[in-house]
């Protein structure tokens, strides 16, 4: 019966740390492939919803050039729909940029479904779809000119006249803008001369109004 005279040893040859080496290396590639896979995934998700984000806002807009407001809606809601998933995944990815230019696109189709809305004399969801677009993106004069009319339609005239202003501070060259902001200045005046205007008013929930 032989017995061991060399010690016991978990001390790894040079072979073996080379191919527990390479082992290791193989992994690391691996999950490299694995990381260029779903980045590549993510990209081409990107694409995808862009795209048919891009096509509902274009049929949305056809409808309702056609007057057919309610079906335009639902195109608008659908892509709205879209972008928001892409947002919340984009900020889990944290990407700033991407999620700036998402966050615009939404900006704009609110916009739009709160015309659409103005047009259907859905006054309440007009003003609460251009708030939205503002909370997307608040330095986009459009938006504040799509707010300041909504809220004319429901009374808060004070508030509209101050989102006018704030709309031509970042774009003053915009004529119409300045032909809104006289009309409310005008109606102001329609009220002052009645002396209706120190009157709080509540124009919705939460809102109240005051008239200076």
């Amino acid at each position: 019966m032989k017995r061991c005279t060399s010690p016991l040893s978990f001390k790894l040859s040079s072979k073996q740390k080379c191919s527990k080496l390479s082992a290791s290396s193989a992994f690391n590639e691996s999950d490299d492939e694995d990381s260029d896979d779903n980045r590549q995934c993510f990209i081409n998700a990107l694409e995808d919803t862009s795209s048919v984000s891009l096509r509902l806002k274009n049929d949305g807009s056809t409808l309702a050039e056609e007057g057919r407001y309610w079906e335009a809606l639902s195109k608008f809601q659908e892509a709205i729909d879209l972008n928001r998933d892409l947002l919340f995944k984009l900020d889990r990815e944290n990407s700033s940029h991407l999620y700036q230019k998402t966050s615009d696109k939404l900006s704009v189709l609110f916009e739009l479904c709160s015309q659409c809305y103005s047009e259907l004399e859905e006054i309440y969801p007009a003003v609460e779809a251009a708030e939205k677009a503002i909370k997307c993106n608040s330095i986009c004069p459009i938006n504040w000119q799509r707010l300041s009319r909504a809220q004319i339609n429901i009374g808060e005239l004070y508030l509209a006249k101050i989102n006018m202003q704030r709309c031509l501070h970042l774009n003053p060259v915009l004529s119409e803008s300045w032909e809104d902001l006289e009309y409310i200045c005008g109606l102001i005046e329609q009220l002052k001369s009645k002396n209706l205007l120190p009157l709080p008013i509540i124009t919705r929930p939460g809102i109240i109004c005051q008239r200076k």
